[in-house]
């Protein structure tokens, strides 16, 4: 079988996500919102009993969330508050599916959205979403584009909402670079005539492989460049992410002007499903984070001036209460407990008691139109666990 056989062969997946996918373009809308929150969440699967419905668990989550608003003096009906849950607890079917969510719940706000990794059931009330476990593993947007490339087989795909299938090519592009070549192939003995020696007599010059292998990998560099340029137009800013064997990665690169373009590991892309494709295009994208987070980091370090920096929980909250954090770094799974401090009335809280002030640092950043940041633990030092690079000093 043929690797476009195969491919026609592929069956479509049947599952279809019943939730959209979490990004951080749909985090800011939940960020945006006034608390306090609910936080709920909800493995795919009850842990330690694998056929209990969720239903049954998010009514204890329920219970217990009526509960913890009494116990911090929540200012506002509970009743009102818990209602949409209640709601979805009525509802089995919109709490089936494959993967595992989160809930945001606010005085006239609610988001349901499915998540990208793993997570453990939990409930956390406070005056913010409770978001930073989640920042590590969202996809920045709700789309990209994946094309793979080879010699034989140029395919393109759309990832949405944790799926990747494929879409049309242009119809100017050529579906595989053989479908470039010339029906004779050259020959691999070429000769020229060619005046050599002292005496100026004719002899034979032969131009053998490697001049074969140059012509070709021109070639290649011109359909790469064909194909660039009809997906630049289509994609409109987009990113793309390619996927190929080293070689062809390092050539389409050298010759393509798309501002967004990322490339995976390396590999054939020739018998990948769009299974695999999806993975591929999905931890690029991530790497790419990865490396946005060190850049910050690096920076954060480099600073000269450091009345534009901030370390310490309480002078980053600060800072980011006041919309002045550009970019906010924090370590993976950091928590701080504490009050959150007379820059945040009791009215605007509308809740007693300790709240993880670290993840507040990050709702507000993300409120302000700022960055945040996620690195491994340690990396930020000064014993500190969060640092700001920021607009301006206070």
């Amino acid at each position: 079988m043929t690797s476009s056989q195969k491919q026609a062969s592929e069956p479509k997946a049947s599952w279809q996500p019943a939730l959209n996918l979490l990004t951080q373009d749909s985090l800011s809308a939940v960020c945006a919102a006034t608390g306090p929150f609910l936080s709920i969440s909800l493995p795919a699967r009850h842990p330690g009993a694998a056929e209990l419905p969720r239903t049954q668990g998010l009514k204890t989550i329920l219970r217990n969330a009526a509960q913890e608003l009494e116990h911090r003096r929540f200012q506002g009906p509970i009743d009102q508050l818990l209602k949409p849950l209640e709601e979805l607890a009525k509802d089995p079917a919109s709490l089936s599916g494959g993967s595992d969510s989160v809930i945001f719940v606010s005085p006239g706000f609610f988001q349901h959205s499915s998540l990208p990794t793993p997570i453990s059931e939990r409930l956390v009330v406070a005056s913010h979403p409770h978001i930073t476990p989640l920042l590590a593993h969202l996809m920045p947007q709700h789309e990209f584009y994946v094309l793979a490339i080879g010699k034989k087989l140029l395919r393109f795909g759309r990832w949405h909402n944790s799926q990747c299938t494929e879409v049309p090519l242009p119809a100017d592009v050529p579906k595989s670079f053989e479908e470039t070549l010339p029906l004779e192939q050259p020959d691999h003995d070429l000769q020229s005539r060619s005046a050599g020696g002292p005496s100026g007599q004719v002899g034979t010059t032969r131009f053998g492989v490697g001049a074969e292998r140059d012509q070709l990998h021109e070639r290649l560099r011109h359909y790469f460049q064909t194909v660039d340029r009809a997906l630049t137009g289509f994609l409109k800013d987009r990113t793309v992410v390619l996927v190929g064997i080293a070689q062809e990665l390092a050539a389409y690169r050298s010759i393509s002007k798309y501002p967004h373009l990322l490339t995976a590991e390396p590999t054939s892309s020739e018998r990948l499903t769009w299974s695999e494709l999806e993975e591929h295009g999905r931890h690029a994208v991530l790497k790419a984070r990865r490396a946005e987070a060190e850049s910050a980091l690096g920076e954060f370090k480099e600073t000269a001036r450091r009345d534009h920096t901030a370390i310490g929980v309480r002078e980053v909250l600060e800072a980011a209460r006041e919309g002045r954090v550009h970019k906010l770094i924090v370590e993976n799974n950091a928590e701080h407990e504490g009050l959150l401090g007379p820059s945040f009335p009791v009215d605007s809280a509308r809740l007693e008691g300790n709240q993880d002030l670290i993840n507040a640092a990050a709702v507000e950043t993300i409120r302000a139109h700022g960055e945040v940041h996620i690195v491994n633990p340690g990396e930020i030092g000064d014993s500190s666990a969060v640092a700001a690079i920021l607009r301006y000093s206070g």
